[in-house]
């Protein structure tokens, strides 16, 4: 669309303070042995430095630069060293990112000792924290990256075991050359090269890992990470008796390993964002829960809020007395929807939501910004949270993404002349007790076109006051219509379009 232009509508409004918490009914993780809040590691800690990596990965902007690590704390520095004293007391440690963690090529670590995982863990454990072993069930990065760290001898050497393994000529004419660094990559879909659960051998050497992790470690549990990545079977061949058999053996193995140690071995697992989303890939996470499995679901990849379906998780983990954690990727592959999806107000309004769904502690992916750690206490301690200024959004559509687990929103919204859609946002607070409010929605259509129309729960807001430029239109709602239409929960929004528009992004702002 040619010389488009943006349109944000805001409304405000002066009302009285606080967030409603949600509903009752929760499950204390502490009760089962966890933590409040789970932190996820991939493991860059220690397998950026020992391969040379550049830098640390972080969500946004420049990663801190990898220094050699000459003591633990060189590597402790920039992760984890900063969550202690926060509101963050459960590690999960990816111990299998590309090789397994003991298999790290040693010259760079040898400060570490003989097993560089190992004073990781005993630095973490002080202080009664909690250490996870962290799984990734079939992790792919190889599939677009030729680093060191994801094309390791045993990744190459059991390439037979990829969904589509590249034939011998193909490997040695167009992928050797590509992860050598001698020529330019092959074209494959990534997904192909993940792992075939179907192979037994394959299943086989994860058990193994996790066998020899309790073996090596006293650990407090063991997460299963099927959303790195949640592409497990080749097309019309999910079989999830297969994974259902293998949790099986995985939850054995956790148990002879505390009978050993003296204490319990906890199994959680991070699964799709919908029970049937994760049946729809062969996770029949109901069968592990009647069965006694889980100590923790981990539910959803954790970047949609609004549109997750975290209360079907909710509904269906209570019924056997396990908790859920509720999911926040601070990466936000999908943020393009939202602009202000880092400030902190959109960030607790995530959170927010996660605990109105049901959500019993919180489970963080891919958060490395150190300098947001101390919200973690904030996100943690509801009365706190409910104080604080937040700012709703509507969540984007992802397609298929991570093989169709991923819950859909609604953005972009495209509307032809005439048209009338509706869209919905959940917003944590109750209006009647703000201090301020506003509704912002961002346009996108051709020069001088009038924004649509919007109904708030069946209530018309008008008296719109706009201001145009060349690329942005701005309108004003008056106070006394959004006062009386917001409400706490679910609020559907009805768009009337007069003219060619697309919906960008829906927000609004609460001041307690």
């Amino acid at each position: 669309m040619k010389n488009n232009f943006r349109s944000v509508i805001i409304a405000s409004v002066l009302l009285l303070p606080a967030l409603s918490p949600a509903q009752g009914g929760r499950i204390d993780p502490a009760g089962h042995g966890l933590p409040r809040i789970l932190f996820n590691d991939d493991g860059g800690d220690l397998t950026a430095p020992a391969y040379g990596g550049r830098a640390m990965w972080v969500p946004a902007g420049q990663g801190p630069a990898i220094q050699p690590v000459r003591t633990v704390a060189d590597c402790l520095g920039y992760r984890i060293g900063p969550l202690t004293g926060t509101a963050a007391t459960g590690l999960s440690f990816c111990g299998n990112f590309g090789a397994a963690v003991w298999d790290l090529p040693p010259a760079r670590l040898t400060a570490l000792g003989s097993d560089p995982l190992l004073p990781v863990l005993q630095f973490w454990r002080r202080e009664g924290r909690t250490f996870f072993f962290s799984m990734r069930m079939n992790d792919y990065h190889h599939g677009w990256s030729n680093e060191a760290c994801f094309w390791d001898d045993f990744r190459r050497s059991h390439r037979h075991w990829f969904l589509k393994p590249p034939s011998d000529q193909d490997w040695q004419t167009k992928f050797l050359p590509w992860i050598e660094g001698r020529g330019p990559q092959p074209k494959f879909n990534a997904e192909s090269l993940a792992y075939d659960y179907a192979i037994p051998e394959m299943r086989a050497h994860f058990l193994d890992l996790l066998r020899e992790a309790c073996r090596r470690y006293d650990l407090d549990g063991a997460e299963l990470d099927w959303l790195r990545y949640p592409t497990l079977f080749r097309d019309g061949e999910v079989n999830a008796a297969t994974l259902t058999a293998f949790v099986g053996e995985v939850r054995a193995i956790l148990d002879a390993a505390a009978k050993r140690r003296g204490h319990p071995l906890r199994l959680v697992s991070r699964v799709p964002d919908s029970p049937d989303k994760a049946r729809a890939v062969g996770l029949d996470v109901e069968a592990w829960l009647k069965a006694g499995w889980l100590d923790a679901v981990i539910a959803g990849h954790g970047g949609t809020f609004s549109a997750n379906e975290l209360e079907q998780w909710v509904a269906l983990a209570h019924r056997h007395q396990v908790p859920v954690y509720g999911v926040l990727e601070r990466m936000n592959f999908r943020g393009k929807a939202f602009a202000r999806y880092g400030t902190p107000e959109a960030l607790r309004a995530a959170v927010a939501t996660l605990w109105q769904k049901g959500a019993d502690g919180l489970y963080f992916f891919n958060y490395y910004l150190p300098g947001e750690y101390p919200l973690f206490r904030e996100f943690t301690d509801r009365v706190q949270l409910a104080r604080l200024p937040k700012e709703y959004f509507l969540d984007a559509n992802h397609g298929t993404a991570f093989n169709g687990t991923v819950s859909n929103g609604p953005l972009p919204v495209g509307m032809k002349a005439g048209t009338t859609t509706s869209v919905s946002l959940l917003v944590a607070d109750d209006p009647a007790q703000a201090s301020d409010l506003r509704l912002e929605l961002v346009w996108q259509g051709t020069p001088n076109f009038e924004p649509p129309g919007v109904s708030l729960n069946h209530t018309a807001l008008t008296g719109f006051r706009m201001e145009r430029s060349q690329t942005s239109c701005v309108v004003a709602c008056g106070p006394a219509e959004l006062k009386k239409a917001l409400r706490l929960g679910q609020n559907q929004f009805t768009l009337t379009a007069t003219n060619p528009a697309t919906l960008i992004s829906l927000s609004v702002r609460i001041v307690p």
